[in-house]
């Protein structure tokens, strides 16, 4: 396996002391940080392939699978606000986002697996 195994305390650790700084340059942005990620942990799978609350978007393209995760959808949604401002709490709006694309990449093993090839065995919906 190329990957270490990942030390959870450590990581928990470290996502609370990565909101430190944020809260100390404004607030606005860290709760909405805190809101987006926690809202997001709700609705979202408990762990990698499981389903959420809310489901997955994905589309057959040819012998691929297109799957949008919700971590990029935030980024689409994000660098389209900053580009037309549009937002309204754009600092607790820009926050929300923040958290909702930082729980789908921290939370997931499988975050970058955005185009995947079919299995031919295997039938997917």
């Amino acid at each position: 396996m190329l990957y270490k195994k990942i030390n959870i305390r450590k990581i928990k650790k470290s996502k609370v002391l990565l909101g430190l700084p944020l809260a100390l340059v404004s607030l606005e942005i860290y709760f909405g940080t805190l809101f987006g990620y926690f809202i997001t942990k709700f609705l979202s799978g408990k762990q990698t392939g499981c389903p959420g609350k809310i489901k997955s978007i994905a589309f057959n393209v040819g012998d691929y699978r297109l799957h949008l995760h919700h971590w990029l959808l935030g980024l689409m949604v994000l660098i389209f606000a900053l580009w037309h401002q549009f937002l309204p709490f754009p600092h607790f709006s820009f926050g929300f986002l923040g958290g909702l694309i930082f729980q789908g990449i921290f939370s997931y093993s499988d975050w970058r697996r955005v185009l995947i090839k079919k299995d031919k065995n295997k039938k997917i919906n």
